[in-house]
C-alpha cells in the first residue's frame, strides 16, 4: 500500500495544441489520445503540428470568420477572403495540378471555425439540390464510398476542399436582410474563385461543378440575372469539357458529362421559371446542338428503375431531360411575347409539346413518388405560364366582350381552366404532404419552388377565368409553406410580396 501510495500518476501530453481548440483559440489540456474538448464531442483529436498560415500585419488581428449580429450567419471575414483568394492563387500556380495543402487547411480551419456541420449539409444536400439537379459525383455524398464529410478531420489531405465550400454556401439558410444574399463574403470569394479558375488552361469537372453550385445558390434566393450570367459560362465551360473527353475517349468522363448537360438544362430552365418578370431567356435555347443531341439520345419509353436509384440513373436522367427540352420549348415563347417578338414556334405546337410531356410522366403505372415531384410540377407550371401568356397575348389583340368568342380565345380559355385546376391539384398535394417547417430543406428546392410558382399563377389568371379553385383554407396553408420556403430559399419572398398583392387587389 505504501508502495502504491508514492507512485506520481503520468498522463502522456502532446507537444502541441489540437487543431479543433487551436483554430477557436481555446484552452486545450494536450491529453493523449484525445483532449478532453473532443473526447467530449466524440472528435478526431488532430495534434499535428502545422505551421501558421502567413498573415499580412494589417489583418493579424482579425479571424477568418466572423459572426453577424443582425442574423445567425457566420460569414468570411476580408481577412479569410484574402487569404482563402491568396491559397487559391498558390494552388492554380503548382507545377503539378493537385489540391494545393495550403489550400486544404485554410478551408480546414475555415469550416471549423464557422461550425460548419458538413454531415448534416451533405444529408440535406442529397434531397434538396442532388435530386433534381446531379451536379457532384454520387459516391461523394453521405454514407457513399467517397463521402467527402468522413475525410474532414484530415487538415492537410482535405479532399474537394473547393467543392465543401460550395456546400456551406448552397446549404446556408435565407437571411432576413436581402442584401446580405449578395454581399456575403463567402458568396463574393467563390464567385472570385470561378473567375480564379477560368485561368487555368487544364480543363476539369471541378471548375464546371463549382460554377453550377453558385449559379444553384443564385437560382434559390432570388438573385436570377446573377444566375443567368454564371450558367451562360458555364455552358462554355461544359462545350470545353465534352470536347475533351471525346478527344481522350475517356468513357468515364463522356457519361458524367452526358448527365451534366441534363442538370444543366434543368437548372437553366429554372432560371426564368422562378422569376415573376419573364424577362430572362434561356443560356441553352431548344435550337441549341447541347438541347438537340439530348432531345436525339431520348428513347420513346422511360427506361426501368435502376437497382441504384441515383439521381443521375438512366430513368431520372430521362425524365429530368425531357420535361427540361419540353419547359424550354415553352419559356421561349413566353419570353418572345413579353418582349412583343414574333416566337419561333406557334403556340399549338409548343401547348402540344408540354401536353404530351405531361401525358408522359403522368400515364404511368408506377405512381410518381414525391422525389419525382420536381419534373411534374416543372411540367404542370411550365403549363399553367404558357396558358397564361397565350391569354394575355389574346387580349391585347382581340376585341373586348367579342360575340361570338374568336375561336383562339375559346382555345386558350378552356386550357387555362384546365390549367389552373391541375396547378392547385399540385399545391393541394404539397399542402397535405407538407406538415412542418423541417421537412422544407429536404424536399427537392426544384418542386417546391415550380409547386409555388404555378399556385402564384393561379392567383395571376383569376381575371381570366370566372371559376374559383382555391378554397380560404387551401389559401391559408398556401401561404404558410409560401413562408416556410422563404426561410430556405429567399425566391419565395418575392412569391410571399406577389401573393399578398394580388389577394389584397380582390
Amino acid at each position: 500500500m505504501s508502495t502504491l501510495a508514492g507512485l506520481i500518476p503520468v498522463t502522456q501530453k502532446a507537444s502541441n495544441v489540437c487543431a479543433y481548440c487551436r483554430v477557436r483559440k481555446q484552452g486545450c489540456d494536450r491529453t493523449l489520445p484525445r483532449c478532453q474538448r473532443c473526447a467530449a464531442k466524440g472528435r478526431h483529436c488532430d495534434y499535428t503540428s502545422v505551421k501558421e498560415l502567413p498573415r499580412h500585419e494589417e489583418y493579424e488581428a482579425e479571424p477568418l470568420i466572423l459572426h453577424s449580429e443582425t442574423c445567425s450567419h457566420s460569414d468570411l471575414s476580408q481577412h479569410g477572403t484574402a487569404e482563402l483568394l491568396r491559397a487559391v492563387r498558390e494552388y492554380l500556380n503548382e507545377a503539378v495540378v493537385s489540391m494545393s495543402s495550403t489550400l486544404s487547411e485554410l478551408v480546414y480551419n475555415i469550416l471549423g471555425v464557422a461550425n460548419v456541420n458538413l454531415e448534416t449539409a451533405i444529408v440535406e444536400f442529397g434531397p434538396c439540390i442532388q435530386q433534381w439537379c446531379p451536379i457532384v459525383p454520387e459516391d461523394l455524398l453521405w454514407g457513399r464510398e467517397n463521402d467527402i464529410s468522413q475525410h474532414s478531420s484530415n487538415r492537410s489531405g482535405l479532399r474537394h476542399p473547393l467543392h465543401l465550400l460550395c456546400l456551406w454556401l448552397v446549404t446556408r439558410r435565407a437571411c432576413a436582410d436581402e442584401k446580405h444574399l449578395i454581399h456575403c463574403e463567402l458568396y463574393q470569394s467563390l464567385k472570385k474563385i470561378l473567375a480564379l479558375l477560368q485561368t487555368r488552361c487544364e480543363v476539369d469537372l471541378e471548375r464546371l461543378q463549382v460554377g453550377m453550385l453558385i449559379a444553384v445558390y443564385e437560382v434559390g434566393h432570388g438573385l436570377q440575372k446573377q444566375a443567368f450570367q454564371t450558367l451562360a459560362t458555364c455552358t462554355a465551360m461544359l462545350r470545353l469539357q465534352d470536347l475533351e473527353a471525346r478527344q481522350k475517349e475517356d468513357t468515364n468522363l463522356i457519361q458524367t458529362v452526358e448527365w451534366l448537360k441534363a442538370s444543366m438544362l434543368m437548372l437553366d430552365r429554372m432560371i426564368p421559371l422562378s422569376t415573376i418578370s419573364n424577362s430572362l431567356p434561356l443560356t441553352i435555347l431548344s435550337s441549341d446542338p447541347i438541347s438537340k443531341i439530348l432531345s436525339n439520345r431520348l428513347g420513346p419509353t422511360i427506361p426501368p428503375h435502376s437497382p441504384r436509384p441515383f439521381a443521375s440513373s438512366p430513368r431520372k436522367v430521362h425524365i429530368r431531360t425531357a420535361v427540361a427540352l419540353a419547359s424550354g420549348h415553352v419559356l421561349e415563347y413566353i419570353h418572345a411575347r413579353c418582349h412583343n417578338i414574333e416566337p419561333e414556334e406557334p403556340y399549338d405546337d409548343v401547348d402540344k409539346i408540354i401536353n404530351d410531356c405531361i401525358k408522359m410522366l403522368v400515364d404511368k403505372p408506377q405512381p410518381h413518388t414525391w422525389l419525382h415531384c420536381d419534373a411534374i410540377a416543372m411540367a404542370f407550371c411550365s403549363h399553367i405560364l404558357l396558358q397564361a401568356s397565350q391569354m394575355q397575348y389574346l387580349s391585347t389583340i382581340l376585341p373586348e366582350f367579342q360575340l361570338p368568342p374568336d375561336p383562339l380565345y375559346i382555345k386558350a380559355h378552356l386550357a387555362l381552366k384546365y390549367s389552373r385546376r391541375m396547378a392547385w391539384d399540385m399545391v393541394r398535394v404539397a399542402i397535405d404532404k407538407i406538415e412542418n417547417e423541417a421537412e422544407i430543406p429536404n424536399l427537392p428546392f426544384a418542386g417546391l419552388c415550380a409547386v409555388l410558382r404555378a399556385g402564384l399563377a393561379v392567383l395571376e389568371t383569376k381575371e381570366y377565368v370566372a371559376e374559383d379553385v382555391i378554397e380560404n383554407i387551401e389559401l391559408e396553408g398556401y401561404l404558410r409553406i409560401m413562408r416556410w420556403f422563404s426561410g430556405r430559399w429567399n425566391v419565395s419572398s418575392q412569391y410571399l410580396k406577389k401573393a399578398e398583392e394580388l389577394l389584397g387587389r380582390y
